[in-house]
């Protein structure tokens, strides 16, 4: 099918609008406008081109491909331009033996009936060769030192723009990893009783509790991920909340001493004086010894825990 409804004036702008946005940076605003004008310069040039001489041998859908290969290389090539330092008066020059080279690799790719990812690596070829020769043809005639060869052909914005989007995959990756962690501890705490649930949730550091809290509400959220997967992350955390909730005694016997030394013996003694022998034991050793070690008194470290908290809310409420 012939080219019909193929636009190349509108369609060079549509390019070049979207190659601002693609811009690096540490371009600045002039030569931003360069690239861009560049880029719907030959783009609109390959357009009204392929309608005046292949219209019969091109479709719609692959002029708008051939066009958009030259777009994207134009623009690349001028940005390693601006970046390599070599003075403007030699950038058009550059740009056109770029772009027709770009131009003559897709009509070839064409003609021989290419896929796609032939044809692309055809013109990244063609196009690199040509912008190679160009700059060694600016160190024959002097007109750049032969020493700085190297430092401005090592420019290659599409290198740098594709170790990003690597880079961006890569974090999206590690973004759905934690998404996973999430919902499968999300999944897990929903067939826990609610108060077990709360008190790992309590274990949880804010932003975490929230993204969990987030996963509890989404409908039938077990059907949502495979179960091989919740049972990696459950056993994970499994270790992890046993870990956190095994309280050290070292820490506990630390505690006990500041809060004697915070409200004193007779405001603990007159709170514990009821309880169980072994209490009493620990207590006494624990604030009145040095050096003790909770283990010395045979006394579960999660009572000792309970204990804790009992004395703590007690003696500051």
């Amino acid at each position: 099918m012939p080219i019909q409804e193929l636009n190349p004036q509108e369609f060079a702008k549509n390019l070049a609008q979207q190659a601002i946005t693609y811009v690096p940076d540490d371009i600045s605003e002039e030569h931003k406008k360069y690239i861009t004008k560049k880029v719907y310069e030959f783009c609109f040039i390959t357009g009204d081109h392929l309608i005046k001489q292949y219209k019969e041998q091109f479709s719609d859908e692959d002029a708008v491909v051939v066009i958009q290969f030259i777009g994207e290389w134009t623009f690349h090539k001028a940005v390693d331009l601006i970046k390599s330092g070599l003075r403007h008066e030699y950038w058009d020059t550059i740009l056109q033996q770029v772009a027709f080279a770009a131009l003559k690799a897709a009509l070839e790719g064409h003609s021989q009936n290419m896929d796609q990812t032939k044809a692309a690596a055809r013109i990244e070829t063609q196009v690199m060769e040509a912008y190679k020769q160009c700059i060694n043809q600016l160190v024959k005639s002097k007109a750049i030192k032969e020493e700085d060869l190297e430092q401005i052909l090592s420019h290659s914005n599409v290198d740098k723009m594709a170790q990003e989007s690597v880079q961006k995959r890569a974090e999206s990756f590690q973004d759905d990893e934690k998404t996973l962690k999430y919902v499968a501890i999300a999944v897990m705490l929903k067939k826990m009783p609610p108060e077990k649930a709360d008190r790992i949730l309590e274990q949880m550091g804010e932003d975490e509790k929230q993204k969990i809290l987030s996963c509890l509400q989404i409908q039938d959220l077990e059907k949502k991920v495979e179960p091989a997967i919740v049972n990696n992350y459950i056993r994970d955390l499994m270790k992890t909340v046993s870990v956190k909730a095994k309280p050290n005694s070292i820490e506990m016997v630390k505690s006990f001493k500041a809060l004697r030394k915070s409200y004193g013996d007779e405001s603990i003694i007159n709170l514990t004086m009821f309880e169980r022998a072994k209490i009493q034991e620990f207590l006494s050793a624990c604030l009145f010894e040095e050096g003790v070690n909770v283990n010395k008194v045979e006394i579960s470290p999660h009572i000792v825990k309970i204990l804790y908290n009992y004395l703590g809310s007690r003696l500051r409420g």
